[in-house]
């Protein structure tokens, strides 16, 4: 559709809906559809439509519309001011429209508002006064900006809004009390003012909310205890989240609660020791988060029974001590089941079906993996930091929908199954992240890895892995970030085929027996490059975060990208470095090659305790992300390249055990490298730092040095020589005479 003209013609037009067409070429829908003076409907949620600013029109004819829905369109605006003029209007939906600026006060003059829709915007600023004069409105959504602000500065305002029954303002900047002015929105449903700065006590009159089937306060800065006081006229409630608070749950035990919940979040909460039996009366409970709460002790029997209804449990991060029931099997509809960082121990037993993701790690669990996993649907797999052992099982290969499988800080002894693309006719094996670490494995490397063609994380390190890398890598592993086989047995050269791993930032080989030379291919490691172009930062092999996060119940991994400053990830807990090459602790020999240069994106660099030579090539000062750099206990001669003084980021350097030679530099960064050590080992390298005079410069220019000075100073070095000798003599006679 390339222009909105037509729509010009149809002046008694008064329902328009174009909502999820294309109308990314319409330049002037809004000059046209805001001279169709009939229009009463106008939705064109989710069409595409162009960056506009709304207020490029200065009025608008429209004013007998009823119901305006641009949601979804990336409009790049501010709210239009033409809006106080819609005082018509019952349903605003401005949502996920990228708006800026702050939120007007006119939007209080349009008093038959009943719906308004601003949420996933970069709105900002405090939320208006006006808008208590909305006294018609039921739904608010507000959530997903950067609004601030005290939200009990003229909390009596608010009683107009009688008929609210929706109110949506998280993810916002927000801060105040709720106490005297939440109790008087009496008609609220669904409140959710989760992820702000919200503080204070959590009022008893909160019970006063008596038609509420959904309340969430999470993350934010409550504090106090929470009674069930509290909730004894919630009859309606089925979803409470009131975790990440600094908040005590002191609750009766043989407390009855007047709702049946769909979902429990205490998080962060503190609910122990004792598992609050109250639970057992909600039937139909369907999501439990009770994660890092300070439980202690065994769960009770009656937890497992929740069969028919539980498809959550989070009882991560407490002291949880005892076994897992064999009748965890029974759960038949349980999908995330996550008991991380506790104290179990035994066995792992069978496991439901209906498993989708699965966290036990840094437990004491020990023994083999189960015979068999009946779960088919499973995608994330974290049995880490434990005490299990055996073999990888075979029927890993098999999951057709893993993308996660972390079995690290383990006893798994054996060789790796070599059957990773024995999945099914239709498709291969589709993982995101491996991780093997530390364990007692041995072989090679299976081949059948090739087919893992969405790998991003590789980390086989700490294990007794043996063979040449050249048999397997090449261009398949065109996703791979994170390579680490470190501290392993592979021998053979670094192969050049690592060049067609173009999306790799973290390569770390070292503690193997790899030897041959350094390969040139190094400097064609794209994602390390940034070739002067901004876009390499955010193009198609970004500097990323991996964290391991748990949005509720849910596990996954979250990728965030920066442009301006180094980054970690840390995952499964272990934490490395990205833009980061370590080939320490090999049999390397050589040079090291001009080509690792290129590597601008590089911020660490790890060569030491190989048998490389040569010099330092020039073109490391080109290396301007670097911020570490470790070149110790090789055989590397000649001087210290003066290009290295240009890499302003460095922070840490030992180039010691070496045989440099010449001045070490004492300009830019090396000015604060001044530890004495980072230089040991290198009988030709001389300056103040070593306390060791530069010969050779000064007979190569001899003009630049005062003679005089050189003279005095010469004469004072022997004359503390000589009192020195002195003093050690009269020493010796002293110690004589005392003997006689």
């Amino acid at each position: 559709m390339d222009s909105f003209l037509w729509v010009s013609h149809l002046s008694f037009l008064s329902y328009l809906d174009l909502g999820w067409f294309d109308l990314s070429a319409s330049l002037d829908w809004l000059q046209v559809t805001s001279k169709l003076s009939s229009l009463e409907v106008l939705r064109l949620n989710d069409a595409y439509l162009p960056a506009t600013n709304l207020n490029s029109v200065s009025s608008v004819n429209f004013t007998a519309l009823t119901e305006l829905d641009l949601g979804s369109n990336e409009l790049n605006s501010s709210l239009p001011n033409w809006i106080e003029n819609l005082r018509s209007l019952s349903y605003l939906d401005l949502s996920s429209c990228q708006l800026t600026g702050s939120v007007p006060d006119i939007i209080g003059n349009l008093t038959s508002l009943q719906l308004l829709q601003l949420r996933d915007n970069h709105l900002k600023g405090e939320i208006p006064q006006a808008m208590h004069r909305l006294c018609n409105l039921n739904f608010m959504d507000l959530s997903m900006n950067h609004l601030s602000g005290d939200v009990a500065v003229g909390k009596n305002s608010p009683r107009c809004l009688k008929q609210l029954r929706f109110l949506d303002v998280s993810i916002n900047n927000l801060t105040g009390s709720i106490s005297g002015w939440l109790e008087d929105l009496s008609s609220l449903s669904h409140l959710d003012i989760s992820k702000n700065f919200f503080s204070g006590q959590v009022p008893e009159s909160i019970g006063k909310l008596s038609n509420l089937t959904y309340l969430d306060i999470s993350s934010n800065k409550f504090e106090g205890t929470l009674s069930e006081m509290h909730f004894d006229n919630l009859s309606r409630l089925d979803f409470l989240s009131l975790g990440s608070n600094n908040l005590k749950i002191v609750i009766a035990p043989e407390w009855i609660p007047p709702f049946q919940l769909r979902g429990l979040s205490l998080h962060a909460c503190l609910v122990g020791p004792h598992f609050p039996t109250w639970l057992r009366s909600q039937s139909k409970i369907e999501m439990i988060d009770l994660g890092s709460s300070q439980i202690m002790g065994t769960l009770p029997d009656w937890l497992w029974n929740f069969s028919s209804s539980v498809t959550g449990l989070d009882l991560s991060k407490n002291k949880i001590t005892g076994r897992l029931p064999t009748s965890l099997e029974q759960m038949s509809m349980l999908k995330i089941f996550n008991i991380r960082s506790n104290q179990l121990v035994g066995g792992i037993p069978d496991l439901p079906g209906s498993v989708q993701a699965l966290d036990l790690s840094s437990n004491r669990l020990s023994g083999p993996l189960p015979q068999e996993l009946k779960a088919k649907e499973i995608y994330y797999m974290v049995l880490s930091d434990n005490f299990l052992n055996g073999g990888i099982p075979t029927y890993l290969c098999r999951m057709a929908l893993m993308e996660v499988i972390d079995l690290s800080k383990n006893f798994f002894s054996g060789l790796l199954p070599d059957c990773w693309r024995k999945v099914s006719r239709l498709r291969t094996i589709d993982f995101s992240i491996l991780s093997l670490r530390d364990n007692n494995l041995s072989g090679n490397l299976p081949t059948s890895l090739h087919s893992c063609a969405a790998l991003i994380i590789l980390d086989l390190a700490f294990n007794n892995l043996s063979g040449d890398l050249s048999a397997w890598i090449g261009g398949s592993q065109q996703s791979l970030i994170v390579l680490s086989l470190r501290s392993n047995q592979f021998f053979g050269e670094i192969p050049e085929q690592l060049s067609q791993l173009h999306a790799l930032q973290m390569l770390d080989l070292a503690k193997n027996n790899l030897s041959g030379p350094l390969p040139h291919s190094l400097g064609n490691l794209t994602a390390m490059r940034l070739d002067n172009d901004i876009q390499a930062y955010t193009g198609a092999y970004p500097r990323v975060r991996f964290t391991t996060v748990y949005d509720g119940l849910l596990p996954h991994v979250v990728v965030s990208i920066v442009a301006d400053s180094p980054l970690s990830y840390d995952i499964f807990l272990n934490t490395f470095s990205l833009a980061s090459v370590d080939l320490s602790c090999n049999h390397l020999t050589g040079e090291i090659p001009k080509e690792i240069g290129a590597l601008s994106f590089l911020i660490n660099l790890n060569l030491s305790g190989n048998h490389i030579d040569g010099s330092i090539p020039e073109e490391i000062g080109n290396l301007r992300s670097l911020e570490a750099l470790d070149l110790s206990r090789n055989d590397l001669s000649g001087p210290i390249p003066s290009s290295m003084v240009k890499l302003t980021s460095l922070a840490i350097v030992n180039l010691s055990y070496n045989d440099l030679s010449g001045v070490i530099p004492s300009a830019g960064q090396f000015a604060t490298l001044n530890e004495p050590d980072l230089y040991l080992g290198n009988a030709k390298l001389c300056g103040p730092l070593l306390h060791k005079i530069c010969l050779q410069q000064i007979s190569k220019h001899p003009h630049k040095i005062d003679r005089g000075a050189y003279f005095c100073a010469i004469m004072g070095f022997t004359c503390g020589l000589s009192a020195v000798a002195v003093v050690q003599l009269c020493a010796t006679r002293r110690k004589t005479f005392s003997v006689h």
